[in-house]
Formats: C-alpha cells, sequence, structure tokens
C-alpha cells in the first residue's frame, strides 16, 4: 500500500499529493525477465540445412540414442534471439484489469474527495503483486543477426499526454541495463516467441521516501515490490509456418525488486515544472532481472518427440513507465524493445535463426 506525507507549505494540496503517490503503485510489474552480461555486439555463427534435412537428422539421432539416459540424449545446442517491442510486452493484474484501468479508478475517487473537499481515501488500493502477469510476443532471430549496444545516454522521451494534461518535451530516461537494439533484420512471421508468466510469490520491502522530476518541495513514500517466484509458459516457435514450436515450462524462484527500476528513472530532485523535468537523483539504469531456467514439456511439428532445457536471459530492457509532468497525467507508456537470449540444450538439431 502507497503512503505518502507532505511538507508543511504543500498541505493545502492533499489532491496533487495523494494522486502523485497513488499512481505510482502502479508501476510495477513492468520490465522483462531475465538478465545476463554480454559485449555490445552478440555475434555467432549457424549452418544452414532444409527443414527435410532436420527432420532426417532428428529422426536418425531419435534411434540412434534409444538406449541412452536423459542427460546423455540432450547433445544438440542452438541459441537464439527474441526481441520484444514494449507495446507487446503486456502487463495484467490478476482480476484481468490493466494498469491503465487501475489508474482511472484511482483518479475518479481522488477527483471525487476534492469536489467534496475532504482527503481522498486510497486505503483500498494496493497493487496486487501475487497473480500478476505479463503476457509477451517477440521476433526471433539468430544471434549473429542481431545487433545489441550500449546506451547510456538513454533517450529523450518527448510526447504529447492524452486528455489535455500537457507533454513530455525532450526528457532523458535510461534503458534498463543501458543497451537498446541498434539492428536487427526484418522480421520472419513464422520465428516468434511468446507466452506468458505469472507471479506466485512476492513481498513488500519497506518504503522509501523520493521526490518526483517534475514537483517541488513534496516528498511520496512508496513501498518496494519484490518478486520472489513466478511460474512460465512460453513457446518457441521455429518455421514450418509457425507451427515448428517447442513447448517451455519454468517454475522458479525469481527475486526482482520491481520498484527500483521505476525510482531509478523517475526519481529527482524537485524543481522541475510543467513540461520541464528536474534532473535525476541517480543516473543509475533501470536493472535487469535474473535470468531462469526452463523445461521442455514437448513439440509440434517437426519438434514432437523433442526433450530438453533452456535458459532465459534478457541482456536489454525498456525505460519502464514515466511519470507524466503534472499530478493528473496519465503513465506514459515504456519506450524501447525487450531482448531475451534463449539457450536450448536439446536431443534434436534445431535451425538456426533468420
Amino acid at each position: 500500500m502507497m503512503m505518502m506525507k507532505v511538507s508543511p507549505k504543500q498541505q493545502t494540496r492533499p489532491t496533487c499529493v495523494a494522486v502523485a503517490a497513488a499512481l505510482l503503485s502502479l508501476l510495477l510489474v513492468v520490465l522483462s525477465f531475465g538478465t545476463v552480461t554480454c559485449t555490445s555486439t552478440i555475434k555467432i555463427k549457424n549452418g544452414m540445412a532444409t527443414p527435410e534435412e532436420y527432420k532426417k537428422q532428428q529422426q536418425r539421432m531419435l534411434m540412434k540414442t534409444d538406449s541412452i539416459d536423459s542427460d546423455d540424449k540432450n547433445i544438440f545446442t542452438q541459441t537464439f534471439i527474441s526481441v520484444t517491442q514494449a507495446p507487446d510486452f503486456v502487463t495484467r493484474l490478476p482480476n484481468g484489469g490493466s494498469s491503465a484501468s487501475f489508474t482511472d479508478d484511482i483518479i475518479a475517487v481522488v477527483k471525487a474527495a476534492v469536489d467534496a473537499s475532504m482527503e481522498p481515501d486510497l486505503s483500498k488500493f494496493i497493487f496486487p503483486l501475487q497473480g500478476s502477469s505479463i503476457t509477451q510476443k517477440g521476433a526471433v532471430f539468430g544471434p549473429d543477426s542481431v545487433e545489441i549496444a550500449n546506451a547510456p545516454e538513454g533517450v529523450l522521451v518527448g510526447q504529447r499526454l492524452a486528455g489535455g494534461c500537457g507533454s513530455l518535451m525532450g526528457v532523458q530516461y535510461s534503458f534498463a541495463g543501458d543497451r537498446k537494439v541498434k539492428f536487427m533484420p526484418q522480421e520472419d512471421p513464422f520465428y516468434f516467441f511468446h507466452g506468458q508468466c505469472v507471479v506466485t510469490s512476492g513481498i513488500l520491502e519497506p518504503q522509501v521516501s523520493f521526490q518526483d522530476r517534475f514537483s517541488s518541495g513534496m516528498t511520496f513514500d512508496a513501498v518496494q515490490p519484490v518478486i520472489t517466484s513466478h511460474s512460465c509458459k512460453l513457446n518457441l516457435c521455429l518455421g514450418g509456418g509457425g507451427f515448428n514450436c517447442i513447448a517451455i515450462y519454468s517454475g522458479t524462484a525469481f527475486v526482482f525488486n520491481i520498484g527500483k527500476g521505476f525510482l531509478n528513472n523517475n526519481e529527482g530532485t524537485g524543481g522541475g515544472g510543467g513540461a520541464n523535468a528536474g534532473p535525476r537523483l541517480s543516473f543509475e539504469s533501470p536493472p535487469l532481472p535474473p535470468p531462469f531456467p526452463g523445461t521442455i514439456l514437448g513439440g509440434t511439428g517437426s519438434f514432437e518427440g523433442i526433450e530438453g532445457s533452456v535458459n532465459i536471459a534478457t541482456i536489454a530492457g525498456t525505460t519502464g513507465p514515466i511519470l507524466g509532468p503534472t499530478f493528473f497525467s496519465p503513465l506514459v507508456d515504456p519506450v524501447g524493445s525487450i531482448v531475451q537470449v534463449i539457450s536450448v540444450k536439446s536431443n534434436m538439431p534445431l535451425p538456426p535463426g533468420p
């Protein structure tokens, strides 16, 4: 639950403070999962083969390994890169609602309190961490096809906000991990990575006090939500008209403070006004979450009978949600892409990505 306090000179503006503090509770589950250390450019070479040749190789290897234990069967490795654009990385609350609808409900309560000259009661607006989900769909490439570049300069966000709530005028924000996609080829519609991860447990760390980058003289208190475990059901599809797919399951510990990234990009020293943001308090970029393993449950098309394991690691992320310049501004959508490295170890050879 969000708590808030304001300096004495701001006691005449409880509404603005309440809205700003309440909106922060929405900005929780926004970054992609996984992390890994990488160089500025990823380069791995792969051979080429037709789908028929892959099928024959799979059949030969299955015949040869019937008498070998499971670990010895999984002798083939392949690496892929998935790039998911920010709009295709969607957060949903346990009731199926979105962060936008959650925000609208808060604003409605605050406006009603303003009309009645009362302090808004926001006690029921506790962000439901457990049961929240992220659904994603991204394009898949070979690791030698995508170039990832360091981006310590971040990105300038200039955007007119909906509802007549002002504009952001070239305000600088950092990408998670300080990296971004420098180049990727045309997407192949039959190579994609999609699925859903659900938060199965989490905790709230103690509150921290901060000022945003637009307000002046006000201090807010916000809890820090931490995911401690999650469950994922994912599909890696590699050609075959989109029907050659590998089913992946992951249910693991997954410790990630999802509030830290929001503070890194939105916490300031105050003193900003209108569309002009004050400086960030820290130049640290939003963190990337930890990598996580998965188990191959089976496959379709050419991958029937597949066994093995995967490791999924995120090497670049978005800005995360951005606070608008006014207290009643809607949240600005994250900017950037989520880039994940998918390492597969299996009992049959896989085609390289495009």
